[in-house]
């Protein structure tokens, strides 16, 4: 809801800039596509697949854990339990406690672990991102530059997206897109 409303201000403030006839000079307006940017950008895909590379092993290692986990619970259920005496019974139920704690701890960290290393590798190249939207912006005189992902831009003259140019620089910088 707050994004709606921002975006909201913003294009009403955009449309009051146009509007207002007492604006001497035209207001210049861009748009880029930042989905685009990200999936076509090396060092974001390059961070994409750390990612998922990760989120993957976690994933591995909570799917070991649940096999551990199945295999003392099938292991509590048969028969030779009768032959232990209750305090090995106490003993191994108190582990296969410990062990599913473990687990749910385990498995509740790992959205939280995720959102953490996306945020540490993609930081750098949002910043990297930015820097050249905002050195584009100052280059051509742009006055506002509008990312069409996600807000509520229903149609945009297509000589407004500078996706193509943030592109090109990002790869003149040397890290460039595949």
């Amino acid at each position: 809801m707050k994004k709606f409303v921002a975006v909201m201000s913003v294009l009403l403030m955009l449309g009051l800039l146009v509007a207002s006839p007492v604006l001497a000079k035209d207001v210049k307006v861009g748009i880029i596509i930042s989905e685009r940017i990200l999936n076509e950008y090396s060092e974001a895909q390059d961070a994409q697949k750390i990612l998922s590379e990760d989120i993957s092993e976690w994933q591995r290692q909570a799917s070991q854990m649940e096999d551990e986990l199945n295999a003392m619970q099938e292991e509590l259920g048969q028969q030779a339990m009768m032959f232990y005496s209750e305090e090995k019974k106490a003993e191994k139920q108190a582990s296969f406690q410990q062990k599913l704690n473990e687990y749910r701890q385990f498995q509740s960290t790992i959205e939280q672990r995720a959102y953490q290393r996306n945020q540490e590798l993609f930081a750098p190249i949002n910043e990297k991102i930015q820097k050249v939207i905002d050195t584009i912006a100052a280059e051509d005189g742009y006055d506002v530059i509008f990312d069409a992902v996600g807000t509520a831009i229903a149609y945009a003259n297509p000589e407004l997206d500078i996706t193509e140019r943030v592109l090109e620089e990002l790869k003149k910088a040397g890290t460039g897109s595949k």
